[in-house]
């Protein structure tokens, strides 16, 4: 999925500049460009602005998810590996060609993130208890 929005979010951004430039061609859009103001013509030919907190987001909540229910479904582990690394990937490639330069972040941000990944063992802990000392999962005993 994360090539699929970027690949959208490209298109739909190359749409938009063909249309300020119009059917003329050109290679050169500030010279045919028909924004009227610097700034507009700044945001229709810039990238977006990078996000840090959404990729925040996604990464710790398919880190809790996979330690959450990996003792039940051990699948999940391999799956949050490849869609971490997935995410990598994808980021690394629209910071050196879409995003705008990011804006310098301080590192509570960071941290945060950090001591919310360092609990996610413990509730995969909680749930592991739980599920292996349930006989109903696995000897299908009431």
């Amino acid at each position: 999925m994360p090539y699929v929005e970027v690949i959208i979010s490209m298109i739909t951004k190359q749409i938009f500049r063909i249309l300020d430039r119009g059917s003329t061609g050109s290679v050169d859009p500030a010279k045919k460009s028909k924004k009227t103001t610097k700034q507009a013509f700044i945001d229709l030919y810039s990238g977006p602005v990078y996000m840090i907190h959404f990729k925040y987001s996604t990464i710790i909540m398919q880190i809790y998810i996979a330690f959450a229910y990996g003792l039940f479904v051990p699948f999940l582990f391999i799956t949050s590996t490849i869609g971490v690394i997935n995410m990598y990937i994808v980021e690394r490639i629209c910071m050196y060609y879409f995003y705008q330069y990011p804006p310098s972040y301080d590192d509570k941000l960071s941290r945060k993130a950090l001591t919310l990944l360092n609990k996610a063992p413990i509730v995969m802990f909680a749930f592991g208890y739980w599920a292996i000392g349930n006989r109903q999962i696995f000897f299908n005993e009431s």
